[in-house]
C-alpha cells in the first residue's frame, strides 16, 4: 500500500479529533473555497485544553482487487494500526487554535485535496472530501459525528485507488472517540 494514498486518511483523522462542539448551524456553501471552510471552522467551540483518550477502531475493510486470505491478511495489519487506545495532551496553545490547524493541514496535504460539503449543526460534523495525489491515487472521505468540548465520536469512511496499491482499491470505515480525562500529564 502507498504510503500517499493513505496519508490524507491520517491527516483527516487528527483533524477530527481536534474538533469542539459548534454553537450554530453552518453549511459552506462553497467547500472548494479553503477562506470559506476556515471561517466556518471559526464557528466551532474551541475544545478545552487537557489530557485525551482516543479509542479507535476500524468496523469496515476490503480489498476488493484481493483474494479473501490477502483481504484478510491486509485487514488484520490495518486493525493493528487503527484499534487501539492512545492519549495525547492538548496544550491551552493548541485548544486557542481549535480547527484552524487541522483545516490547513488538510487543505495542504500531499496532493490535492478539497470538500465537497463542510456542515455544522448543533453537536454535529459531516463533511466530505475528496484527494487527488501527484502519483495517481486518489481518495475519498466522509466523516461524520458527534461532538462537544471534552471529546468527539467520529466515524469515517475512505475509498481510496492507487495503480500502486496490491489490488488498486481499498475501502475502509473506521470510528474514533475521544474523551478528555483530566489535565495533561507531567
Amino acid at each position: 500500500m502507498k504510503k500517499t494514498v493513505v496519508r490524507p486518511l491520517f491527516i483527516a483523522a487528527f483533524a477530527t479529533l481536534t474538533l469542539g462542539a459548534c454553537s450554530d448551524e453552518t453549511s459552506v456553501d462553497d467547500p472548494n473555497d479553503p477562506e470559506r471552510v476556515a471561517a466556518a471552522a471559526q464557528t466551532l467551540v474551541k475544545p478545552q485544553p487537557g489530557q485525551y483518550e482516543v479509542t479507535s477502531e476500524l468496523i469496515e475493510f476490503e480489498m476488493p482487487g484481493l483474494g479473501e486470505d490477502e483481504q484478510q491478511m491486509m485487514r488484520g495489519m490495518m486493525e493493528g494500526g487503527f484499534s487501539q487506545t492512545t492519549s495525547y495532551c492538548l496544550t491551552p496553545e493548541e485548544a486557542d487554535k481549535g480547527w484552524q490547524d487541522a483545516v490547513e493541514n488538510m487543505q495542504n496535504a500531499e496532493g490535492e485535496c478539497e470538500y465537497s460539503r463542510f456542515e455544522t449543526s448543533g453537536d454535529t460534523l459531516n463533511a466530505e472530501m475528496s484527494c487527488n495525489n501527484t502519483d495517481g491515487s486518489t481518495a475519498e472521505m466522509t466523516m461524520t459525528g458527534e461532538l462537544s468540548e471534552t471529546g468527539q465520536d467520529i466515524t469515517m469512511a475512505m475509498s481510496g485507488r492507487s495503480p500502486e496499491m496490491p489490488g488498486g482499491e481499498m475501502n475502509m470505515t473506521m470510528r474514533m472517540v475521544s474523551k478528555r480525562t483530566g489535565e495533561c500529564e507531567g
